[in-house]
């Protein structure tokens, strides 16, 4: 890769990095982009989730600081999902690289609808004390969430989101803050998991995290104080258009 085109990648990282706290999307941004600039897809997605880490911690330095983090939602989750991220992150180099690449395009196309239609999803949930049964559907969508993660990545976060608001009936934005201290510990496993099969890119992946810490305590902050209404609407158009270019390349 030549300088103007790590530049780039160090500049859309940061910005996905804000972006993907916000919304929960930095995933649907870093992996395209690194296949576009001709990084191999594995390699790609290993080193973008490697580089997530710096986003979870920002991002939980940031909400722990503030006292948000409630881990009666998330530790059911989290526990679920890092059996599942196991799994998922063991089979990725098992799955056709051409053929991960068009799921993943359609994958991003499908969590594209969801946040368009999250004023929608977030009318329809229904706060209540927590039950087994609350419990019960957190650990399989865990499971699942964590598989796909390990897989895939692109747009985990953005379906935990929607998950807690649907099971536990939580605000999308205590759904936003608490998902961090699901897809944390996902993250931490998917990547031990990727070093053990050496799919990480180092060179990229140390300033990327590096970066992605710095984006990850900005979007924080940005999460606590402004409305992302108006940052999905921009988006939705950007990942679609990026969804298809992946599907058709």
């Amino acid at each position: 890769m030549d300088a103007l085109g790590f530049v780039l990648l160090l500049a859309v990282s940061f910005m996905s990095s804000i972006i993907g706290t916000m919304i929960g999307t930095a995933m649907l941004f870093l992996p395209p982009t690194m296949i576009f600039l001709g990084i191999p897809v594995y390699t790609a997605v290993a080193t973008s989730r490697f580089s997530m880490l710096g986003i979870g911690l920002g991002n939980m330095t940031k909400f722990s600081l503030k006292n948000k983090i409630q881990l009666k939602y998330v530790l059911p989750f989290a526990i679920a999902g890092v059996i599942g991220s196991v799994i998922g992150a063991s089979y990725i180099t098992k799955i056709n690289a051409e053929l991960l690449k068009k799921v993943i395009g359609i994958l991003m196309i499908i969590v594209a609808l969801l946040i368009l239609f999250e004023g929608y999803i977030e009318s329809r949930r229904k706060a209540s004390k927590i039950k087994a049964r609350h419990h019960f559907f957190s650990i399989l969508s865990g499971v699942f969430i964590g598989a796909y993660i390990g897989i895939i990545g692109g747009g985990g976060a953005t379906l935990i989101i929607f998950l807690l608001i649907l099971i536990y009936g939580l605000s999308f934005q205590d759904a936003l803050v608490n998902q961090k201290a699901v897809t944390l510990p996902i993250s931490i496993i998917t990547t031990i998991i990727f070093i053990y099969h050496g799919l990480i890119d180092y060179k990229l992946g140390l300033p990327l995290l590096a970066i992605n810490m710095a984006g990850g305590w900005v979007g924080a902050g940005l999460v606590l104080k402004f409305n992302n209404t108006w940052l999905k609407r921009i988006l939705v158009p950007v990942i679609v258009i990026m969804a298809v270019k992946l599907i058709v390349s």
